[in-house]
């Protein structure tokens, strides 16, 4: 504590004591503009350590903020899959469905997509479960 009130100048090159109030919302971006424009060179160890921390929680939070919202995205994207599997699943129910060309095509659109370097096998099992008569409740 002792050490940041050394840190406080006044205008008149007398140390004054630290301030008692919290600093409104409106005057803190002045101070970050102040350590903005200090350079890294001018800066003591303890005011690099605490701008960096301040820049790697910004960060953090920034990376939080973005998960949050890929997280939500795949969740749309996974009520989406249902849904259209269990639209399917009534269809193929209704009208029937021959798999044999389902996994022929299959086939070649994973081939064309991947010049023959990935195994189908995968698409082909989910087809079949669409396909596969399910138990209705």
């Amino acid at each position: 504590m002792a050490r940041a009130a050394k840190q406080v100048v006044s205008k008149k090159g007398t140390v004054a004591a630290p301030p008692k109030k919290k600093l409104s919302p409106k005057a803190a971006p002045a101070k970050t503009k102040v350590r903005a424009e200090k350079s890294i060179s001018d800066m003591s160890g303890e005011e690099l350590v605490v701008a960096n921390f301040a820049t790697l929680s910004t960060l953090v939070e920034a990376l939080g903020e973005t998960i949050e919202m890929l997280v939500q995205k795949a969740e749309s994207m996974a009520y989406h899959i249902i849904a259209t599997e269990e639209i399917l699943a009534e269809m193929v129910a209704a009208n029937g469905l021959n798999l044999a060309q389902v996994n022929a095509r299959i086939r070649k659109k994973v081939a064309a997509g991947t010049a023959n370097l990935v195994d189908p096998s995968r698409a082909i099992d989910v087809a079949a479960t669409i396909a596969s008569p399910q138990p209705r409740r």
